[in-house]
């Protein structure tokens, strides 16, 4: 796991509690309104039923007469025909009730069920029967599948149209929209944090950070402070001339810069001895890139800069340190750093020898059991590296 995810996991696990909560209150919220939404859609297909019902048979003076003198076939048959022209209705029927209430007909409810009276008018609604009135009672439950409803009436429940009383629940479709929500919103803020994470490190180590470490190595060793920004520039070069991938470049920029930070580990008396070293000061200094190594692991920002810095010592032969590992079995981008460095440190003033000239320091090297191919890319642009100039005033040695 990324140790920032690991350092904030109790962070995240109260956002997604907190997206979590929000979702599922935004969603039981939309529900209650699209359940609304589905309640003005049921009282209009209501209304419009009634209207059908009331001026396509009970404005009719063929059915009062008919009802009047209790034609049941011809009822019946009427009757049949509604239903089949509204699939709503569930049931009509006569009954002997005086139309006691205003208007054309009333919708009554007793909470789960609903019907409503007509008045039995002739065709231009001059009389209406005074003793009858027709009864159509709705199939709710087809109505509301028709409507894909996300409520059901109950008595119980909270008052609605036509003296109805209704009732709706969390679906569990919705918790488990709630739930999916809530993780992909916590996947977002993960992605978006090691994106954010990545990018401020980046800057950091391209800036503040880099200069800190490079500072410290400076403290210690002057040379080697300028030899690490003179070889960061040369490996981040040939990297470019290789063809590598931007990130290989930049990683390649990096470990230039902090190839020989763990230097900062090995004795001054060691570094800047003016001689050259005996078997156990160089075995003390072999062991920088291990010393480098276990710095670098403390930021795993720069983890694809640590084995180049790790391995930049081995050679093609297998005679290089600290694993004496050879030919393919070096990283790439090992190899580049490897060619950079030797090529700086032969072109540049020791307290122990002077620099050698390019041609010279090239001519060693084809010799050395280093990369010959990096090696040739390296001859191929000599002219750009060149135009490279160490951090102090001198160039280098032509």
């Amino acid at each position: 796991m990324n140790p920032y995810v690991k350092r904030f996991s109790l962070f995240f696990v109260l956002a997604a509690t907190v997206v979590f909560v929000i979702v599922v209150f935004i969603q039981y919220y939309v529900q209650g309104l699209i359940v609304q939404d589905q309640l003005k859609a049921f009282k209009c297909l209501i209304e419009r039923s009634a209207h059908f019902v009331s001026t396509g048979y009970f404005q009719w003076t063929l059915m009062k007469e008919a009802i009047e003198r209790n034609d049941t076939d011809f009822i019946a048959s009427q009757f049949e025909e509604m239903m089949s022209l509204d699939p709503f209705i569930a049931d009509v029927t006569v009954e002997d009730v005086p139309p006691n209430f205003e208007g054309l007909y009333i919708v009554e409810s007793d909470g789960e069920r609903l019907w409503a009276r007509f008045k039995i008018f002739t065709d231009l609604m001059e009389e209406h029967a005074v003793d009858k009135t027709a009864k159509v009672v709705w199939d709710l439950d087809s109505i509301l599948e028709a409507i894909s409803a996300d409520f059901r009436f109950d008595k119980e429940g909270k008052p609605t149209h036509f003296g109805l009383r209704y009732r709706y629940s969390f679906h569990r479709t919705w918790f488990i929209r709630g739930t999916l929500s809530a993780f992909a919103v916590l996947v977002l803020i993960l992605v978006l944090h090691n994106f954010l994470v990545s990018n401020i490190l980046k800057v950091h180590w391209e800036t503040e950070g880099l200069e800190r470490l490079v500072r410290i190595v400076g403290s210690v060793d002057h040379y080697t402070a300028q030899h690490s920004q003179r070889v960061s520039k040369i490996a981040e070069l040939m990297g470019k001339k290789m063809g590598l991938r931007s990130r290989d470049v930049e990683a390649l920029r990096v470990a230039g810069t902090l190839h020989d930070i763990g230097k900062i580990a090995i004795p001054p008396h060691i570094l800047n001895k003016p001689g050259r070293l005996d078997k156990e000061e160089y075995e003390t200094m072999k062991r920088h890139p291990l010393v480098a190594a276990e710095i670098l692991k403390g930021f795993p920002e720069l983890s694809e800069v640590l084995p180049v810095v790790l391995y930049h010592h081995e050679r093609q032969d297998g005679s290089g340190y600290p694993f004496g590992l050879k030919d393919g079995e070096i990283p790439l981008l090992a190899r580049i750093l490897a060619v950079a460095d030797v090529f700086e440190a032969l072109t540049s003033d020791r307290p122990y020898r002077k620099a050698l000239s390019v041609e010279e320091a090239l001519d060693l090297m084809r010799k050395l059991p280093l990369d010959q191919r990096i090696v040739s890319v390296l001859a191929e642009h000599i002219g750009e590296l060149e135009k490279i100039r160490r951090v102090s005033s001198e160039g280098w040695t032509t």
